[in-house]
């Protein structure tokens, strides 16, 4: 218990400096559109750019804050699962309950996904407001046995407060998604905008002529601004923030492992489910699932990766090193 304690502090430490990275990453790329808009301000002002990045920030907490409201209906909903209740599955649901019971946390929602793939995930703000979701192909596979070892492990990141930190990165993440994409269509928008009026102003009047192409040279330049700002961000920051969510998701489902086993005490039911995901290939159904990163095993997509890519943007550890992990709690070499 003390060794399983120690980890969760551990965690939970290195989850705020991944929460104080993603903080960064996006007072960084605020301050940067701010500062190339500032270079063509005269004279250069560099209030312009840090009253950019306090915009970003502000945004991505008022964005944050949604996201953490309502994170398990975006999620279901993007996963496609639909909520059940106790005479749909009376057996997944007579497993939660004597699993929260141990946990000592309340019921959570249980949904299915109509996804052929063996998978699991937890979300919610804490375990007052959480819900469990599997597939169809979970259900079809697992014995029971091997059901409580998956469902154990979901109850342990509801209980261990993953499901909030994961929810808060999830949710910085699509908004450094969503602002470069944001960013683009406006930049865009902005340099049609100012050929219309490049095109249409002016007339006979020279001043009238003179005034217009500036508002055109002005429109453009903040047009193609935004949009290598938006480029920037999508190339850049985007890539970095799922690298950064990917290591949460990494030391979470690590913890959950072992925590899970504290539950139901038998260890064997976990390895016997995680060999059974570590030699299944079917692919998702859904490979674009917000909630994929929370999935207990990454889902299996039709699109390969290079080797380079594998360890970088891997959403879990590898699950031999998850199964031997789990093999050294039972005295196994």
């Amino acid at each position: 218990m003390d060794t399983i304690n120690q980890q969760v502090q551990q965690n939970r430490r290195r989850t705020w400096f991944v929460m104080a990275g993603f903080l960064l990453l996006i007072a960084i790329i605020g301050f940067a559109i701010g500062a190339i808009i500032a270079y063509f301000q005269d004279p250069f002002d560099i209030m312009t750019a840090v009253y950019t990045m306090i915009g970003f920030l502000i945004g991505a907490a008022i964005y944050s804050f949604f996201v953490y409201l309502h994170v398990t209906n975006i999620l279901m909903k993007s996963s496609k699962a639909v909520k059940l209740q106790e005479s749909d599955d009376p057996q997944l649901f007579n497993i939660v309950s004597d699993l929260v019971l141990v946990a000592n946390i309340p019921m959570p929602d249980l949904y299915l996904m109509e996804d052929p793939s063996p998978n699991a995930f937890a979300t919610g703000r804490d375990p007052e407001h959480a819900a469990i979701a599997v597939t169809k192909g979970l259900r079809e596979m697992m014995n029971r046995e091997e059901l409580e070892g998956v469902i154990a492990h979901e109850i342990s990141h509801i209980k261990n407060y993953d499901i909030r930190v994961s929810s808060i990165t999830v949710a910085l993440t699509t908004f450094i998604a969503g602002a470069g994409a944001v960013l683009i269509v406006a930049g865009i928008s902005l340099i049609r905008g100012g050929r219309w009026v490049g095109f249409f102003g002016g007339g006979d009047d020279r001043k009238d002529s003179n005034n217009s192409w500036y508002i055109f040279l002005a429109i453009l330049t903040f047009g193609l601004i935004m949009w290598v700002g938006g480029w920037i961000i999508r190339i850049i920051g985007v890539p970095i923030a799922q690298i950064m969510q990917f290591a949460v998701s990494r030391q979470r489902e690590s913890l959950a492992d072992v925590s899970g086993v504290n539950l139901t005490r038998d260890p064997q039911g976990l390895i016997d489910a995680l060999t059974l995901l570590k030699n299944d290939t079917t692919p998702t159904s859904n490979p674009t699932s917000k909630g994929a990163a929370l999935y207990i095993n990454e889902p299996v997509t039709r699109q390969g990766k290079t080797p380079f890519l594998v360890k970088m943007f891997d959403t879990h550890p590898p699950l031999d090193e998850r199964i031997a992990r789990l093999k050294r709690l039972l005295g196994e070499k």
